[in-house]
């Protein structure tokens, strides 16, 4: 039997496969080749693995919320920019409770970071509230989807980034639930006055 010496040829790129390159006796080196390589991806693991969808903050956006964290402003609503992936302003004033459902569109998702000043048992407080408004499915899947993506990233950039970090967030879906009664139960839940009486024996 006649030995045939075998010679392992390496490529890095597509022109090294030319049989004139292997003529000059360096090949260059490649990666080994793999074997039993699983390509397959499971929905199931991509959905534990990813938490959330970050969108850059707009500098419009930045500099209205640092002023509400210098008490310059107490409301600052944002807004997916869904073709752009960005996050956008889409308003900033000086808001009451009283006035707070107005500042809810009633047809659009919506972001909105506002400061509730208000007292409870004789101290005066003033609490970063984060709200989350989705009215349902007047919005489409897509908007629904993003929105509740972006929520988490869009809270951990802002406590990280400007430093403002919400005591209480709320899920609404009609901005007529935003009423001062709902604000204090989510801040400050009420005890339950028969567990109390009954917490210890007498």
């Amino acid at each position: 039997l006649k030995y045939i010496k075998q010679q392992e040829l390496h490529m890095s790129c597509i022109q090294d496969s030319r049989f004139s390159y292997y003529n000059r006796g360096t090949p260059p080196p490649v990666a080994p080749r793999r074997r039993g390589v699983n390509t397959h991806v499971h929905v199931d693991t991509r959905q534990q693995t990813v938490k959330g969808i970050q969108f850059p903050i707009s500098q419009p956006a930045i500099t209205k919320l640092q002023q509400l964290k210098d008490g310059q402003v107490n409301y600052v609503r944002l807004e997916l920019d869904i073709v752009n992936e960005t996050i956008e302003l889409s308003g900033a004033e000086d808001t009451t409770v009283q006035s707070l459902p107005q500042r809810v569109p009633t047809d659009q998702p919506r972001y909105h970071f506002f400061v509730f000043k208000h007292t409870h048992e004789g101290d005066y407080q003033e609490s970063v509230l984060f709200i989350y408004s989705m009215p349902g499915y007047k919005c489409s899947i897509k908007e629904r989807m993003l929105y509740s993506s972006c929520k988490a990233p869009l809270l951990e950039q802002t406590e990280q980034d400007i430093g403002i970090t919400a005591v209480k967030k709320i899920e609404i879906d009609d901005g007529a639930e935003l009423t001062e009664e709902f604000l204090m139960d989510e801040i400050h839940p009420k005890k339950n006055a028969y567990r109390e009486k009954f917490a210890r024996p007498q």
